[in-house]
């Protein structure tokens, strides 16, 4: 998947989503983890795409069947925990 990324995609991904990956969810979601929550990784495509305890994080071309995108909206699950982040943040992953 990673790999199939088109270079503006890839520019995206690292300039808009990565950072806020790092800082909002690399703490429980990420190999350098002390405890990963929820058996899911968000620290490479793979580990999104296979997902944790409560199934695939993303799935592909299909954002209301993506986790991570309803957890994001606070829709059943709510992550990150400490505050919802701003609904501009959540449309760059969608």
């Amino acid at each position: 998947m990673a790999a199939d990324l088109k270079p503006a995609d890839r520019e995206f991904f690292e300039s808009k989503i990565r950072p806020v990956l790092v800082e909002h969810c690399y703490e429980c979601h990420s190999t350098q983890s002390k405890a990963v929550k929820g058996g899911l990784w968000l620290d490479n495509a793979a580990a999104m795409l296979q997902g944790g305890d409560s199934g695939p994080a993303i799935v592909a071309n299909n954002v209301d069947e993506s986790l991570l995108i309803q957890a994001l909206k606070y829709d059943g699950i709510n992550m990150p925990p400490r505050r919802k982040l701003p609904a501009s943040i959540v449309v760059d992953f969608e």
